[in-house]
């Protein structure tokens, strides 16, 4: 159940400093691979041919921006108290991402998951609110993660009176 717009500030300063949930495990086929190459031709060895990448890598690696591309839908599993779909009442706008360090390959095939922590909430203007995470892409069975980046989120309440115009 989505959260009332004037208890929205509320949970989110309460957990500031905190990790608000980690995300089930998730697998990047070669399947999904391929089609976001084709959809963004970024064809590589290192994502597309499983006999150029065994050697180097183990098998052929998941594309660091598509993975990127996965956090609002990892957001929504970590965080369903948080108004991820636009109602009338409250939404949230994708504000961009900053400090994004791909660290070790994801390779094709291997279980990760989002582990996420909110480091700050900004009142921009009554009921609007930006806000920091933290995501830590971690991949099962190894020390380092793939991806460690945060995320910026932009709520906005009384949605429709607000962007009526």
């Amino acid at each position: 159940m989505p959260v009332q717009p004037y208890d929205l500030y509320g949970q989110l300063t309460s957990r500031i400093g905190q990790e608000i949930g980690v995300s089930g495990w998730f697998t990047v086929t070669q399947r999904d691979a391929d089609l976001f190459s084709a959809l963004t031709d970024d064809w590589d060895y290192m994502h597309n041919d499983r006999d150029w990448a065994s050697p180097r890598f183990g098998g052929t690696v998941a594309h660091g921006l598509y993975v990127l591309c996965l956090l609002p839908k990892l957001m929504k599993e970590v965080a369903p108290f948080l108004p991820i779909v636009a109602t009338d009442k409250a939404s949230v706008l994708n504000y961009g991402y900053d400090r994004i360090r791909f660290i070790s390959p994801l390779r094709i095939g291997q279980r990760a998951r989002d582990r996420v922590e909110l480091l700050e909430v900004n009142e921009k203007r009554p009921g609007d609110y930006l806000t920091r995470y933290r995501h830590t892409i971690e991949k099962e069975g190894d020390d380092k993660p793939f991806l460690v980046g945060e995320s910026l989120s932009y709520y906005v309440t009384d949605y429709e009176e607000k962007w009526r115009s």
